[in-house]
Order: structure tokens, then C-alpha cells, then sequence
């Protein structure tokens, strides 16, 4: 099968050229079209007629002379001294024409001035208060320090476990670690805290060796952690 395809000029230079010499031709256009115009300023030559010779030795030359040196001269006109000539303006009378200042007289002072006193040393600027109740009971109970024991060596334990004498001042953190032989005595006291009562520590690991638990031959060394707590003493 035979196919033809139709072959497109590329005439985009000439289009190109075209609007180019269109857009120069607008702007030929434009600028004769609106030209500016410069306007011609005719020079005139001043050509003198008569000259006039002053002569500062006559006054009325003198005063000539003046007026021509000052510079208000063409700005503020002269006075004519021809009185008829003056323009007839209206007397001009001030408000304050006729009218005289006079001293008021001065008001007298009192020589001396009484404050009102508000308040005073003795007056009482705040209310008065109810007495407070105390709430401190009538009597502080005496309490104990007790050792703690989990619950495999509380049931060997008996019901002295009271710590005398040794005055321990945070009772949560000074924790132990014992152990406990066949025959109840407390054979190993090892601190598991930092000491910063070395003279405390040291009674404190008496008092646990003092301490003494049930015999039971089926447990040849029975180890725990030993806690302390404050009681109060029932009465």
C-alpha cells in the first residue's frame, strides 16, 4: 500500500520578520504621535532710553538710592504722604480699651492646720480573731520500735520484738539482712542501707542479736530481711 503525506512549510522566520517591522512601524506611530513640544522662549532685549544720574549728596536722591537697596521695596509698597490720598479705613477699637487691672484681695491663710487624724497607735485596723483550738491531743502516746518479719520467719518469732533504747529516726530505710539458725539465734547481721549513724547502726545490730526465735531443726540457716516500724504502746 502506497501512502503520500503532505510536507508543512515552516514559515515562522517570516511571521517573526513581519510582526517585527508592524511593531516598529506602531512605534513610529506612537512617538510622532505624541511628540513633545518644547516651547521657544523669546529673549527681549532691554534697550535703556534715559539715564538718570543720582546724587547721594542731594536727600532726595539719598532716599532713592535707600529704597533701591532695600529688598522689600518691590514686595511692600510706600505709603503715599499725601493724606487725601490714604484710604479711609475703620477705627479700630480694642475690647480691652478703657478697661484697668486690679489685685484681688489675698485670701489669709490659717498660721496653723489640723489634720484629721484616721487611725491612732492604739486603734485596731484588723478584726478580731477567735481564739484557735488546739489540736494537739491531751496526750502524746508512747510508741515503740518493733522489728518487721516476713511472714516464713514471723510464725518462729515470738512477741518480743520490741527494739529499746536505740532512737532511729527513719525507721523505713534501716533494713536488714539476718540469719537465723536451727536453735533461734541470730547468727549474721548484714546492713542493707548507708549508715550515717555509725553509733546507731552498731545498736541497732546488738538489739537484732539479742533477738531469739523458735528451734526448728528442719531449717539449719533460715534467711529474711528484717524491717523497722513505730508503734504505739496499747494501754
Amino acid at each position: 500500500m502506497l501512502s503520500f503525506a503532505w510536507k508543512i512549510r515552516d514559515r515562522s522566520a517570516w511571521h517573526v520578520v513581519g510582526l517585527t517591522l508592524l511593531l516598529a512601524l506602531f512605534m513610529g506611530v506612537f512617538f510622532v504621535v505624541f511628540r513633545i513640544t518644547y516651547p521657544v522662549v523669546q529673549q527681549a532685549d532691554a534697550v535703556p532710553q534715559h539715564l538718570l544720574v543720582l546724587d547721594p549728596a542731594d536727600p532726595g536722591s539719598l532716599a532713592v538710592i535707600h529704597r533701591a537697596q532695600d529688598r522689600s521695596f518691590g514686595l511692600v509698597p510706600a505709603e503715599p504722604t499725601d493724606a487725601t490720598v490714604m484710604a479711609q479705613f475703620p477705627a479700630f477699637t480694642p475690647s480691652y480699651a478703657g478697661a484697668e487691672l486690679k489685685l484681688r484681695p489675698m485670701v489669709a491663710v490659717p498660721e496653723t492646720t489640723r489634720q484629721p487624724r484616721l487611725f491612732s497607735a492604739s486603734t485596731s485596723v484588723l478584726p478580731a480573731v477567735p481564739p484557735r483550738a488546739s489540736n494537739l491531743p491531751a496526750a502524746i502516746p508512747d510508741a515503740v520500735l518493733k522489728a518487721v518479719l516476713p511472714a516464713e520467719l514471723a510464725r518462729r518469732a515470738g512477741d518480743a520484738l520490741e527494739i529499746k533504747d536505740v532512737p532511729v529516726t527513719d525507721p523505713e530505710n534501716a533494713r536488714f539482712r539476718i540469719a537465723v539458725d536451727a536453735s533461734g539465734h541470730v547468727t549474721q547481721v548484714l546492713p542493707l542501707f548507708a549508715s550515717t549513724e555509725p553509733a546507731i547502726t552498731s545498736k541497732l545490730r546488738a538489739a537484732i542479736q539479742a533477738l531469739r526465735f523458735k528451734a526448728d531443726a528442719k531449717t539449719p540457716v533460715q534467711w529474711a530481711t528484717l524491717a523497722f516500724e513505730w508503734q504505739n504502746v496499747s494501754r
